[in-house]
């Protein structure tokens, strides 16, 4: 039998004897596999490949649009339908299916799709979105959609509705209604593949008439399925191009249904790949940190079997192999069960997933290429973490063990000067990679973690030094880890890399709670203490609707303020920008996003009472003007001659058309921050041909503060009404508060320092056992073996904890640093126009002193507490061997 096979059958009988041991390695090592292979395996069954193009193909071989009338069409190469351009109506008489077929040849099959923008009205409120009229049950359309709930609609009138329209409140059963058109009724939700334009529901044909529909896109209102006698290949493109046509197909040059076009270059994918190495590396050097002082805990109690083994002739370098069979045996077996447990869990929930992130299920199928990677890294990391563990049973002093003596150590300064010049490496890699990329400073973080591993046997020994002043427990055991670097290094380290993520990750949280909204709905909406409802095209039965529930819930003599915005005299509500004026050099507010209270751009229709709100104060003279009918802007940059201009458009965008607006106007500055940049009267927007509809309403503090008490019940009432298009807020300083993310941090961060450090302290107590019998022969207290073990406990913790911290710190900072390569955000804007938020140059960096204590002073005090209970005052009756 060889040798190889001596010690795997050694290692698997050693596993088998100490259960508890071995269940903990595989665990340390299975965990990290079964995260990673099930990310793989998940994500992949959840986020395969779409179609490619402009709509999802099913099973048909292209989709044809456009008309006879279009001339000059254009399109890329690959025919996807991504670029085209054309010349002709947009509202051409579509291709017959005649028509089709004759470009395909005899054979072919087609289906027809209608589709467009529509305004419908729901329980909901109304909407503009795009629809499509097609019979999902045909063959052709397999693969384009998922049913999630309900059925397929079957005759005219129903319809099926997207998971989006399904999160806004409309559901199951209930209608929509296109004008004074017959209602539609839902009767199922599918998922669609997330290409092509958004729409809200599909009907059965004949539900929708193609005069109903608006704006088809580059292929017309009507375009066809088509299920060719071959596939359309690129070179079929031009030829259908010059008929009219616009093409959808598949990627690749013959048009068959395997090809793909990659989206991004090899050079990008090699760096997306770079990109996640030092993540892999530093959870693979945390994994091999966690599992030796296992492995070294499993050496140090079988020290007599490998003196056994040395005394019967076996070379040390046989004793490392049996001690690194454990390592094999551990990584192999937890690779298996952890990528057994990841693929088995992600063809569980990858369905889920799919659904959860509004993607269709794809066919579940397990990247095997990934998978074995995962596994090798869990072999790999089994290898490491027995490999010091590994040296030192090569070392075994067989005289020493037999006879019941302490073996003398072996005085290991460590490799100070790589390691220091890895930290060095790792500082600097850190400062200068934090100006363009997070993997930059990871990769710092790696470096810098390997160079204190290094060092710290060195960094150790020079602490000790320091050690004479301490109390006898303490004293012992710096002396002890000292003298045991073997032993102390792996569980300091592990300790160590672990708190500087935590550091790290809560440096980045704190400090991140004083920077700017990223978010315009982030900022106050109303003043403070104001309880506002914000709603567009609601429909005045669903307004009426609000108003009775506000009413229920507050007394009878609050007052409302209530405003509108412009709309068409169709109904559809409008949008508006201020115009600048011509000879204004800074037009930077134009477009910039900013607080809206109305929804309609910051342009309210209102009285005297709403002008009162938004100024926060009584001003007679803009009053008076907007009596007059003259619009009161609150930013006077934006008057010119005594006029202001407004540009109005539909507030979808599913209509080009738009209209510009001069108003004779008046400035009038707010107190404080403005809630609105044009009041107008209604009888002002009015005499210009505009309809008006309710968009806001609030109460105004002045008049009332509403209790946070019945603004919750409020906010819940009218959720009920239409979640998605009303919102309901009471402003109130909602101070940043990270308590919740830092207790998380520190919880996990006491999970594997406790762990840590419990497993190193029952092995510095295994191997001081003799020395504790000597401490009772002198007199020792029995008190004394508990205060050793937890002077034990604190030592180590306290000297990973410190070093993780300090190097959190800086890698925390780094991540703060602004980068060169980040892209800055649109300036943010207030209602009136005033600049809500700049972009310095500088970073803020809040230090989370509440974690740096949990961390430095309860975690090393919380493991001594834990060891010194839980230790036994007396010392067990020595086994007597036979002489």
């Amino acid at each position: 039998m060889s040798a190889f096979r001596v010690a795997l059958r050694i290692s698997r009988r050693n596993a088998w004897r100490s259960k508890k041991r071995s269940a903990l390695i595989l665990t340390m090592i299975a965990l990290p596999v079964a995260v990673a292979t099930f990310l793989a395996t998940a994500m992949t069954g959840a986020l395969g490949p779409e179609d490619q193009g402009e709509m999802p193909l099913g099973r048909a071989d292209a989709i044809i649009g456009g008309s006879p009338e279009t001339t000059n069409v254009v399109q890329e190469e690959a025919g996807d339908g991504s670029s085209v351009s054309w010349e002709g109506p947009d509202d051409g008489k579509p291709f017959t299916a005649d028509q089709v077929i004759g470009m395909f040849g005899p054979g072919t099959r087609v289906v027809q799709i209608d589709r467009g923008y529509v305004r419908y009205r729901t329980p909901q409120g109304y909407r503009s979105d795009m629809v499509q009229s097609q019979d999902l049950r045909d063959p052709i359309f397999g693969g384009t959609y998922y049913l999630v709930h309900g059925r397929l609609p079957t005759a005219p009138g129903e319809i099926v509705i997207s998971s989006e329209a399904a999160d806004r409140g409309l559901k199951i059963g209930q209608t929509v209604a296109i004008d004074r058109r017959p209602q539609l009724r839902v009767v199922g939700i599918i998922l669609t593949p997330q290409v092509g334009p958004p729409f809200d529901f599909i009907a059965f044909p004949g539900s929708v008439s193609v005069g109903d529909l608006d704006d088809g896109g580059p292929g017309g209102r009507t375009v066809w399925m088509v299920d060719t006698p071959k596939a359309v290949s690129s070179a079929d493109v031009p030829r259908l191009n010059a008929r009219g046509a616009v093409v959808v197909r598949y990627a690749g040059p013959d048009g068959t249904r395997g090809d793909t076009i990659v989206s991004e270059s090899s050079s990008g994918d090699v760096l997306s790949v770079l990109e996640v190495v030092p993540w892999i590396a530093l959870m693979l050097l945390e994994v091999v940190l966690l599992a030796g002082p296992a492995f070294a805990v499993g050496q140090r109690r079988r020290a007599r079997e490998f003196a056994l083994i040395g005394a019967q002739g076996g070379s040390p370098g046989q004793l490392r192999g049996v001690a690194q069979a454990d390592g094999l045996l551990f990584g192999v077996g937890a690779a298996v069960v952890g990528a057994a447990a990841g693929v088995g869990v992600g063809a569980l929930v990858s369905t889920r997933i799919a659904i959860a992130n509004g993607t269709i299920p794809h066919p579940f199928a397990v990247p095997w290429t990934a998978v074995a990677i995962i596994m090798a890294m869990g072999v790999v990391a089994g290898l490491l973490a027995s490999l010091a563990p590994a040296e030192r049973a090569g070392r075994t002093d067989v005289v020493a063990v037999l006879t019941g003596r302490r073996a003398p150590g072996r005085d290991r300064a460590g490799r100070p000067a790589l390691g220091l010049a890895l930290v060095a490496a790792g500082l600097t890699v850190t400062v200068v990679g934090a100006r363009y990329a997070v993997a930059w400073i990871v990769s710092g973080a790696l470096l810098t973690q390997l160079g204190l591993v290094a060092a710290l046997p060195w960094l150790i020994a020079r602490a000790g030094r320091r050690a004479a002043a301490l109390p006898f427990p303490l004293r012992f055991a710096v002396r002890d880890a000292i003298r045991n670097r073997a032993r102390t290094v792996p569980a300091v380290s592990a300790i160590m890399a672990a708190v500087t993520l935590f550091m790290a990750i809560g440096v980045v949280s704190r400090s991140g709670l004083s920077d700017s909204p990223t978010w315009a709905d982030a900022y106050p909406q109303a003043p403070a203490g104001a309880l506002f409802v914000r709603g567009t095209d609601l429909g005045p039965d669903l307004w009426n609707r609000v108003r009775a529930r506000m009413r229920a819930e507050l007394p009878a003599d609050v007052p409302f303020v209530e405003a509108d915005i412009p709309s068409t005299r169709s109904g559809v509500p409008l949008q508006a920008d201020v115009v600048p004026p011509d000879q204004d050099p800074d037009g930077d507010y134009m477009g910039a996003m900013r607080v809206d209270p109305g929804g309609g751009g910051g342009l309210l229709v209102g009285d005297a009472r709403l002008l009162r709100y938004v100024l926060r104060r009584a001003d007679p003279s803009a009053e008076a003007a907007l009596r007059a009918g003259k619009a009161v802007v609150l930013d006077p940059g934006a008057v010119h001659n005594g006029k202001v201009g407004l540009m109005l458009q539909t507030q979808d965008g599913s209509s080009d058309d738009t209209d510009d607006l001069t108003l004779p106007a008046v400035a009038a500055r707010a107190t404080g921050q403005g809630w609105a940049r044009v009041v107008i009267s209604p009888e002002a927007i009015r005499k210009h041909g505009f309809t008006t509809q309710a968009a806001f309403l609030a109460v105004d503090p002045v008049d009332y503060r509403v209790p946070p008490e019945a603004a919750q019940r409020i906010t819940a009432e009218l959720a009920k009404l239409s979640p998605q298009q009303l919102t309901t807020r009471l402003e109130a300083s909602r101070p940043a508060d990270d308590t919740l993310r830092i207790l998380l941090l520190a919880a996990a961060a006491a999970v594997l320092v406790l762990g840590m450090t419990f497993v190193a302290t029952a092995l510095a107590a295994a191997e001081a056992r003799p020395d504790l019998a000597v401490m009772s022969a002198v007199g020792a207290a029995p008190r004394t073996r508990r205060a050793v073990k937890a002077g034990q406990a604190l030592v180590i913790s306290l000297t990973g904890v410190t070093l993780g911290v300090a190097a959190g710190l800086v890698a925390g900072v780094a991540a703060r640093l602004p980068r060169t390569a980040s892209s800055v955000g649109e300036p943010q804007f207030g209602a009136d126009g005033a600049p809500l938020s700049a972009h310095p140059a500088s970073f803020t960096i809040d230090v989370p002193w509440s974690l740096i204590a949990l961390l430095v002073v309860g975690l090393p005090l919380l493991a001594a507490l834990v060891c010194g209970v839980f230790t036994r005052s007396r010392l067990p009756a020595p086994r007597r061997r036979p002489a």
